[in-house]
């Protein structure tokens, strides 16, 4: 099947820097500005902006996930070594995941709302 013929223009307006800008990214990559402009709109998704708040939080998460991590792993080795252990590890594993459920939403967060919420 040919490719359709592209009959549609679409007008967009930039500074003479911005211009030179794209046409710079274009040549780089041996595209020509409109093969450039879809690649970046059309062909690929672009990436999911975060609020500060919600990054920031996502990173805190993350360090108390790693925190989690190394109590496990302090815990398993005293374990393997003989040495008596008192955990929950059921309720260990509930933080855990409640950490990732949580780390996978803030990701989900509709921007509006939020930026909405933060102003």
């Amino acid at each position: 099947m040919p490719p359709k013929e592209r009959t549609i223009r679409f007008h967009i307006c930039l500074t003479p820097e911005e211009k030179e800008q794209v046409r710079r990214m274009a040549e780089e990559n041996s595209l020509t500005m409109a093969e450039l402009f879809r690649a970046k709109t059309i062909k690929h998704r672009l990436p999911r902006r975060v609020t500060k708040v919600a990054g920031e939080t996502y990173w805190e998460l993350g360090k108390i996930g790693n925190n989690l991590n190394q109590i496990a792993k302090a815990i398993n080795t005293s374990v393997l070594m003989g040495e008596p252990v008192v955990v929950d590890r059921a309720l260990l594993e509930e933080v855990r995941n409640l950490v990732r459920q949580v780390r996978r939403e803030i990701t989900e967060v509709d921007l509006i709302t939020d930026i909405q919420d933060e102003a």
